[in-house]
């Protein structure tokens, strides 16, 4: 007798959990989880181009703030990584964090941070959201648990798609 082929369910935890950071913080572009790495992808989409200097200089700051805030909350061995991608006249700026580690808060920084230093060269998605950024956050802080508890299986990735968060699995 065959048993029945089971299909693979994907983890609605790690789906919501990208759905709603890119909600909460409409500048990053994309943003996804690899299961191999256990890492989450923060993306953030420029139209201008950075030249070298800038970018090193940003990323020391970016680095030497997510590190006092890892001190802070005496949170250790966390992996952090930053680089850049740029296609035509499109600078995107990844960051990729361990989700064993990951915060809300922390998102929260990196994503001020690139607001502080980069405003308008970010391209944004547009959101109608009407819920408070209090309860958005702790939506994210409760699906950031989740995730945690729960580990997501499968490769998932969400992204601004005219005006809509789009989320797939590869």
């Amino acid at each position: 007798m065959q048993k029945p082929k089971e299909e693979n369910t994907v983890n609605m935890d790690g789906v919501n959990l990208l759905v709603s950071i890119l909600l909460r913080y409409p500048e990053i572009g994309t943003i996804s989880f690899d299961p191999e790495t256990t890492c989450l992808k923060i993306t953030f989409t420029l139209d201008k181009m950075v030249v070298s200097d800038e970018f090193e200089n940003f990323k020391t700051l970016l680095t030497n703030s997510i590190s006092a805030y890892h001190y802070l909350e005496n949170i250790q061995d966390a992996k952090v990584s930053i680089n850049t991608d740029i296609q035509e006249n499109t600078l995107f700026m990844h960051i990729l964090r361990d989700m064993d580690t990951v915060s809300q808060n922390e998102i929260k920084l990196i994503s001020t941070l690139m607001n502080e230093h980069f405003g308008d060269a970010i391209i944004k998605g547009s959101t109608n959201s009407t819920e408070n950024e209090s309860m958005q956050e702790d939506i994210i802080d409760h699906m950031l648990g989740s995730v945690k508890l729960n580990h997501v299986s499968e490769r998932i990735i969400g992204i601004w798609e005219e005006g809509r968060v789009l989320v797939f699995n590869n």
